[in-house]
């Protein structure tokens, strides 16, 4: 007779064998691409597993046959690398532990010659555990320069259409045409950009203006484009505008905004949304200005650089005042962006999964 005691001991290695079960394990899994393309899948267990690792991969996102993982690894690994040919067609990933436990995952970061900052904000967790999906919701700086090789990776990513959130002088100065894509222009602007540059340039600039004109800037976000900010969103409540592409300048501070208040509305958490907002500091390339800043005074350097990037306290401006005129952001959504809480239960089921 097998007692007690063994088939405790047994249990005991069979859980230090595999780890957890699956309605009680947490994993993170990243996918990023090296500097030639090829894919970097990385994740960590909470507890540990050992076993075995299948990655699956698809054109699109959703889409995965499960008969014939790509790559198998041992989980303990820690990461697989998928290499690409083709450095065009973005991939999308379903890594598995065990057979367990599927994460769908993609490179969040698009690299385009002629357009900043161009990134998919998939993959985000919201509070109650579901994800937003990938491949619906794109994020950039102005398209105006994009190359053929950005057309294709455009036009491979299916976007249907752009949101563009510059006003009318920045448009028609830097007009934007994609073939087969309807444009929206909802101007919004930031601040009285030309103003401030020539201040720069005449090096009529002191510490502290930069971050004070963003500042600013956002704050009147919330006074005076509060509609134009729902209306926006209100485009998204269509599933045939699907996928959407949110632009301006650089794809930084009104795209920011808007994206952390879609986020908001998703209910993913504020580390999430500031981590997202942040990310352009990675993907906006300031070199197009090195030429200019180069005979510039340090305070007028350090102004552009303020305005060539974003900061966490922008955002709290903006949420503190938020919280000023409507008490909470659920009253801004209800009142001001006009987002009902069907239209946040429609937006919920159409982006997360």
């Amino acid at each position: 007779m097998v007692k007690k005691e063994q088939i405790f001991g047994l249990l005991t290695c069979l859980l230090a064998l595999f780890g957890c079960k699956p309605e009680s394990c947490d994993i993170k899994a990243l996918c990023v691409r090296d500097e030639i393309g090829n894919y970097i899948i990385k994740w960590e267990t909470n507890p540990v597993i050992q076993g075995t690792a299948k990655l699956y991969v698809s054109d699109v996102p959703d889409k995965f046959d499960m008969s014939h993982p790509a790559i198998t690894t041992p989980i303990e690994d820690g990461f697989i690398r998928y290499i690409t040919e083709n450095n065009i067609q973005r991939k999308y990933f379903r890594i598995t532990f065990n057979d367990h436990f599927p994460q769908d995952i993609a490179a969040q970061y698009t690299f385009m010659e002629g357009i900043q900052n161009f990134r998919d904000v998939g993959g985000y967790k919201s509070k109650k555990g579901r994800h937003i999906r990938w491949g619906k919701i794109y994020r950039s700086g102005n398209i105006h320069n994009f190359t053929s090789q950005d057309s294709i990776r455009m036009s491979a990513a299916g976007i249907k259409t752009i949101i563009d959130l510059r006003t009318a002088h920045e448009v028609k100065e830097r007009p934007i045409y994609f073939p087969n894509t309807q444009i929206i222009h909802i101007p919004i602007p930031c601040g009285n950009k030309d103003e401030m540059m020539q201040r720069i340039l005449e090096n009529k600039v002191r510490k502290r203006d930069g971050s004070l004109f963003m500042e600013d800037a956002y704050i009147r976000f919330i006074a005076n484009n509060t509609e134009d900010f729902g209306e926006a969103l209100r485009i998204l409540l269509d599933k045939k505008n699907y996928p959407v592409l949110i632009s301006g300048e650089l794809g930084k501070d009104r795209v920011g905004i808007f994206i952390s208040f879609l986020f908001s509305i998703l209910d993913i958490s504020q580390e999430s949304i500031t981590r997202e907002y942040m990310a352009s500091n990675h993907y906006i390339n300031p070199g197009f200005m090195a030429k200019t800043a180069s005979s510039l005074s340090s305070d007028s350097q350090e102004t552009m650089t303020v305005l060539l990037s974003v900061s966490e306290s922008y955002l709290n401006i903006a949420y503190q005042e938020i919280e000023n005129r409507y008490g909470s952001f659920d009253n801004y959504r209800e009142t001001g962006l006009k987002i009902s809480g069907r239209n946040k239960d429609k937006l919920k089921d159409l982006l997360l999964k």
